[in-house]
């Protein structure tokens, strides 16, 4: 029985060749820009409370047609993650009783959308993203003493658990609604973001994944490291929406995928997933014209040399996941 999504081992040969000799030469994230986190002097609970927050906040905040977008007096220009951090810091600044368990466990939507609407730019289902945040605050103060301190020092430096008697970090976050992703994206990312600003030291760094989104399953698909076939292929080409199971399939592949070529390419998977978002975001685009000339995977792509794979990337709105 043939399978309708599998992983090119060839390309993730490729892919892991070309990378390791650009390590190093990778673009990646600059967690102590003020412009999007806090800086490395501001009170530990603070800062990780506005990671949690952030975090549980950054899903699909672009749709087609609707870019989350602002440009400020001073002429800088601001879209989708960089903007609601941005947003996020000067809440930071100035309402800082925003990233305690109390005001968010009561948080309500049309503060929410004072806080993260600005001019033209709107936050899609500000509802429900209101709703997870009331969600964390709540089971903080019931769970956990009020504090994610407490959280983070019941995993004991694990990413993942090695029973049920001792859980991971992974395991911790999901008693969050935003954090129940079965792909774990917004955990994963959680745990890059404190790890790299030195938050976090885990035990079992092997247990690190890629945090799996759109843009990482759109250069997944078009360079052919993940190829689809039969009814998944044509929804993913006719840019039709896929099913709550068909997202979690496709997702897993991709991260068991990048796994591989971050393994292959010797690499940490928080480093490659640095490059291959700022690659989405910037190179591999997906609504106007992407920039391949500029894309160092471009040898072996299929979609540069076949533009049948210049494919967005699959359908699914309906979701908080990522």
């Amino acid at each position: 029985m043939s399978l309708s999504i599998w992983i090119d081992r060839d390309i993730v040969y490729r892919m892991a060749s070309i990378i390791r000799g650009y390590v190093g030469k990778l673009p990646k994230l600059d967690l102590f820009d003020k412009r999007f986190y806090p800086p490395d002097n501001s009170d530990l609970e603070r800062v990780y409370m506005f990671f949690l927050v952030m975090v549980a906040l950054d899903h699909r905040l672009s749709r087609p047609g609707k870019p989350y977008r602002y440009c400020f007096s001073n002429g800088e220009c601001y879209r989708g993650a960089d903007l609601l951090y941005h947003l996020g810091m000067r809440l930071y600044f100035e309402k800082p009783e925003f990233y305690t368990p109390e005001y968010l466990s009561r948080i309500t939507t049309s503060e929410f959308k004072e806080f993260f609407n600005i001019g033209d730019a709107v936050v899609p289902d500000p509802g429900v993203r209101a709703w997870l945040l009331r969600d964390i605050g709540y089971k903080l103060l019931r769970l956990y003493n009020g504090s994610i301190m407490y959280l983070l020092e019941s995993a004991n430096g694990r990413i993942r658990g090695e029973s049920i008697d001792k859980p991971g970090l992974i395991d911790l976050l999901r008693v969050f609604r935003a954090y129940e992703d079965p792909v774990e994206k917004k955990s994963y990312l959680l745990i890059k973001f404190l790890v790299l600003r030195g938050l976090f030291k885990p035990v079992d760094p092997w247990n690190m994944e890629l945090p799996i989104d759109n843009h990482l399953t759109r250069i997944a698909f078009r360079t052919g490291l993940v190829r689809l076939e039969g009814r998944l292929w044509s929804l993913v080409r006719e840019f039709k929406p896929v099913e709550y199971i068909d997202d979690v399939l496709i997702r897993l592949v991709v991260r068991r995928a990048y796994k591989l070529v971050s393994i292959g390419a010797g690499i940490d998977p928080m480093l490659l997933d640095d490059a291959l978002w700022i690659y989405g975001r910037s190179v591999c685009i997906r609504d106007e014209s992407p920039e391949c000339s500029k894309c160092i995977f471009n040898s072996f792509c299929l979609a540069y040399h076949n533009r049948e794979y210049m494919v967005s990337e699959h359908n699914y709105y309906s979701t908080w996941y990522y």
